[in-house]
């Protein structure tokens, strides 16, 4: 069947109009992406400027919790190794040594062998037994006490000297939570290790805050 004139210019102009619809829609996709947002930056926060007056520490496993980029604050670097323990498990001392933990915790080395490591006692801890923690503590070869920021109450600052490595740590009470964080590094590794120490705990303390 014959179609007549008009039909046959009205369904050109109907196909113009689709393939320059298609046209169009194809350089629309031609158009850049929208740019990518911006990663969010990290930076870890000083102990001296963290409220720990308040902080109730929970007496159980908060390794989980603690943000990997902490970690790597504190080493300086990824880590290359990591372990974690709980209450009644069998955790190797060293050098052969094993004993069985009455405490939740964890420790991260990098492949330069520096380590951070924190952990809290199971049992609950009262403030005379506190008292005799800190001053066994600061009474360790090699080891000195240190005027930190407040890290519980009673808590203490230390840094310790041995074997051309330093390790500086803070330890204290929390409600009836003790809590120990620490960073080890070469003598020489040329950081403020009782600020990097610190900084590490702020990590912990805001994973270990039931």
């Amino acid at each position: 069947m014959r179609l007549p004139f008009g039909y046959l210019v009205l369904a050109g102009v109907v196909t113009a109009a689709v393939v320059g619809g298609g046209v169009l829609a194809l350089g629309h996709d031609d158009e850049e992406p929208p740019p990518s947002p911006a990663k969010e930056t990290f930076s870890t926060t000083a102990l001296a400027d963290y409220d720990t007056a308040g902080a109730v520490v929970a007496r159980d496993s908060f390794c989980d919790a603690v943000d990997d980029r902490q970690v790597t604050a504190a080493l300086g670097g990824e880590a290359a190794d990591s372990s974690s323990w709980a209450n009644g498990d069998t955790v190797d001392l060293g050098s052969g040594t094993e004993d069985v933990a009455h405490e939740f915790g964890c420790r991260y080395t990098a492949a330069d062998g520096a380590l951070a490591q924190a952990w809290v006692f199971a049992p609950p801890v009262d403030a005379t037994t506190a008292d005799r923690l800190v001053r066994a503590a600061g009474k360790a070869a090699s080891c000195q006490a240190g005027a930190g920021p407040a890290f519980g109450s009673p808590g203490l600052a230390l840094t310790c000297t041995k074997d051309g490595r330093v390790r500086a740590s803070y330890r204290g009470l929390f409600g009836d939570a003790w809590l120990v964080c620490e960073v080890e590094r070469q003598a020489d590794a040329g950081v403020d290790l009782a600020d990097v120490a610190g900084r590490w705990c702020v990590g912990v303390l805001e994973a270990a805050v039931g």
